[in-house]
This record gives C-alpha cells, sequence and structure tokens, in this order.
C-alpha cells in the first residue's frame, strides 16, 4: 500500500512538471521572445474611403547635404485628391507643388493596395519613433495616417535597409505613391529626388 501512494505522488508530480514546462514554452513562443511592439493600426484601411478628414501621406527625404541641395517629397492622398509638395532646405519651403483629383473608387483602389501591401504594419517602440539621423546618404521615408489633425499611424523606413520602423512592403509603396502623381518625372526635375 505504501509504496503504491509513493508511485502515484512520483506520477502526479511528474505530470505537473510536464504541464508546467508547456505552459512555459507556449508563453516563449507567443510572445515571441523579444520585446519589439510589431503593431498594426486596428482599423482597415478600406474604412476610410468615405471618410474626408483622412489624409494617407509619404514622405520622402533626400539624403542629408547642403540646404541648398536638400529636398523633401510630400504625397497626401484624400478621397477627394492628390496633392504633391516638394520642399528644398530644411525649413519647409515650398517649392513645387502640383494637385490632382480623386474619386472614392480610385481613393478605394489605392487603400486596397496600401493594405495589401502592409501599408499598417510597424514597430511602435519607442526608440523608433525618431527617424532623423538614419541613413544619412540615402533616402528616408515617412508614412501617415492623419484623421483631421490627429496623427494615428506614423512609420518610417530608409532606402539603406537595416533600422526601420515601417513592416510594409517598403518598394511597393513606394510605388504607389508616385503612381499618384501623373507627371511625377517632371515635378521633380531638377531636386535631388
Amino acid at each position: 500500500m505504501y509504496g503504491e501512494g509513493r508511485n502515484i505522488r512520483y506520477f502526479v508530480g511528474l505530470g505537473l512538471l510536464i504541464v508546467l514546462l508547456f505552459v512555459v514554452i507556449f508563453l516563449i513562443i507567443s510572445h515571441g521572445g523579444d520585446d519589439n511592439k510589431v503593431a498594426e493600426t486596428k482599423r482597415e484601411l478600406t474604412s476610410y474611403v468615405d471618410d474626408s478628414d483622412v489624409t494617407i501621406t509619404q514622405t520622402m527625404i533626400s539624403p542629408i547635404t547642403s540646404a541648398q541641395t536638400h529636398n523633401q517629397l510630400e504625397i497626401s492622398v484624400t478621397n477627394s485628391g492628390t496633392n504633391a509638395d516638394v520642399s528644398t532646405g530644411y525649413d519647409g519651403n515650398v517649392t513645387a507643388s502640383r494637385s490632382y483629383p480623386m474619386s472614392n473608387a480610385s481613393f478605394g483602389e489605392f487603400l486596397n493596395s496600401l493594405e495589401r501591401a502592409g501599408f499598417t504594419k510597424g514597430d511602435t517602440s519607442e526608440e523608433l519613433k525618431n527617424d532623423q539621423g538614419y541613413c544619412p546618404t540615402g533616402f528616408r521615408y515617412v508614412y501617415t495616417i492623419r484623421e483631421g489633425a490627429k496623427e494615428v499611424q506614423r512609420f518610417w523606413a530608409t532606402g539603406c535597409g537595416g533600422t526601420r520602423s515601417y513592416k510594409g512592403n517598403l518598394n511597393l509603396t513606394i510605388n504607389l505613391f508616385r503612381a499618384q502623381v501623373p507627371d511625377y518625372g517632371d515635378l521633380v526635375n531638377n531636386t535631388s529626388l
């Protein structure tokens, strides 16, 4: 009798140890083992189609150079139009600007394409909030979603690779925004863009 009780306690203890081991392994796997806060914007992009307060933006920043040769291109897309502004220097002085009409149908197609490119995926870690200083000899790309004055998403990437908070398909996203500016080549002519 005494020997059987000890065997039962042994098997129960072993069973509990195995269950605990599985719980620990599950917790490690489910948390990915790292501290990065990769997130996806809660709202689907296509839900913005009829929202006239929403602006989807790409800002392309040229390499760090003298103020005379440094440029920035901001392409802002809403359900009523696309605006493209080229700035020279570091103070945001707009030197060229274009506007193009947009319909809800074309805005919907644009948003669907961005959704599939992973536009709302990014790392929200505090240390990656600021893109300044990264890739000083290459281009930086900043992607935002604004609802009125409120910025609901801001991710960035670089042409240098490596560190970035934007986790979508960078090349596809760049091309989708560029395609919203019919005379893109003329707009950026004589700039470092």
